[in-house]
């Protein structure tokens, strides 16, 4: 009888870890952040792939070529839809048992990936199963810790906040920090179970930027996922929202963000007081800014004033039509007004099913 023939050699590993990167005109910080993983024993074995899903960035992309590499999921979108469907895109063109999240300004040191997969062997091997979320342990660009923790928003902490140092105000403190159950992590490097990620069906991407997070966590902690921080690992993030200034087009979106979240996420009395406290904010600040002579940043309280009470009588705008009112906003005459038609759709939408245009390697 002839023998069985031999086991080929370098069989490739099954996929365990998707490293999903959202990019918006960051294309040199992508360059880096792939160059780096492409170098990792485990992306090369095949136990790791990456899907960088870039939102119609308007700087040009570099070249095509680049990405064509074994493991390397590139899709580009026709507009910009916000993180979470960014998110989204990445994890369906190239699902797996695990997710990473990676800004594309996170450094990701030797052997981090190896570091992660051994995390999960021990996740998975958890008589209870595995958590649904995991955050690591994020660092300054000089070593300095970030914040990467938080508790779930209410009322009663956001007017705190508002009195706190901007690092100070969603995060917890270092000192507070222990490994273990939290109530949520950023989404700049964020840990996601392949299987919760299903069952909830993506990132909300009524969210355009910032909170979307939160409400995935708040998610998956109602479905009876847990959500842990695990400091073992630790990455670099160079340009946290919190070490940068915020532009009105800005502001405008992380408002409606906060917002928005709690419209979904908490009693309807937290989110009617927030709204009417928004509402206040934006005709104080606006009126400040007027007598500034500080148009863009009037134009955006105005458009911020318009969207809390939208929000509140049920409508409003979502996803990508957030962002557009701001750059109107920040552009010349604001173009909503209080009945609001011109502001939004009206209540919550199911997620909808953006089609991508998505390119792979031959070989993938």
């Amino acid at each position: 009888m002839d023998p069985s023939p031999p086991e080929p050699r370098n069989r490739p590993e099954p996929c365990r870890l998707t490293v999903v990167v959202v990019n918006y005109d960051g294309w040199p910080d992508v360059e880096g952040l792939l160059d780096r993983l492409v170098r990792e024993p485990e992306f090369r074995s095949g136990a790791c792939r990456a899907a960088v899903v870039d939102n119609a960035s308007p700087s040009p992309m570099p070249d095509v070529e680049s990405f064509r590499r074994p493991g390397l999921r590139l899709v580009l979108r026709p507009d910009n839809g916000g993180f979470a469907v960014g998110v989204n895109a990445g994890w369906r063109a190239s699902p797996a048992p695990w997710l990473l999240l990676l800004n594309p300004d996170v450094a990701v040191e030797p052997g981090a990936i190896g570091r992660i997969l051994d995390r999960i062997d021990a996740l998975e091997a958890r008589p209870e199963g595995p958590p649904g979320v995991v955050g690591f342990g994020l660092r300054n660009a000089d070593g300095s810790p970030q914040g990467s923790v938080g508790v779930f928003p209410s009322l009663a902490r956001s007017f705190r906040e508002q009195f706190a140092p901007r690092r100070s105000r969603k995060y917890l403190p270092e000192d507070r920090l222990r490994a273990g159950e939290v109530d949520w992590v950023t989404g700049a490097c964020m840990l996601v179970n392949g299987r919760m990620m299903a069952e909830i069906g993506g990132l909300d991407e009524d969210f355009f930027l910032y909170h979307e997070e939160v409400a995935f966590c708040r998610e998956a902690r109602n479905r009876g996922w847990r959500i842990e921080y695990d400091p073992t690992v630790t990455v670099v993030h160079r340009a946290p929202l919190q070490d940068r200034p915020i532009s009105p087009k800005m502001r405008v979106v992380i408002r409606h963000s906060k917002l928005l979240y709690f419209r979904k996420h908490t009693p309807r009395p937290q989110f009617l007081a927030l709204a009417g406290i928004v509402e206040l904010e934006a005709a104080a600040r606006g009126a400040w800014a007027a007598l500034r002579k500080a148009h863009a940043e009037r134009r955006a309280w105005k458009t911020i004033g318009a969207i809390a009470r939208q929000l509140r009588r049920g409508g409003g705008p979502l996803g990508r039509r957030v962002v557009e009112l701001a750059e109107s906003a920040e552009r010349g005459p604001i173009q909503a007004d209080d009945g609001g038609r011109r502001l939004g759709e009206g209540p919550s939408r199911p997620r909808p099913r953006r089609p991508s245009r998505a390119s792979r390697a031959p070989d993938d």
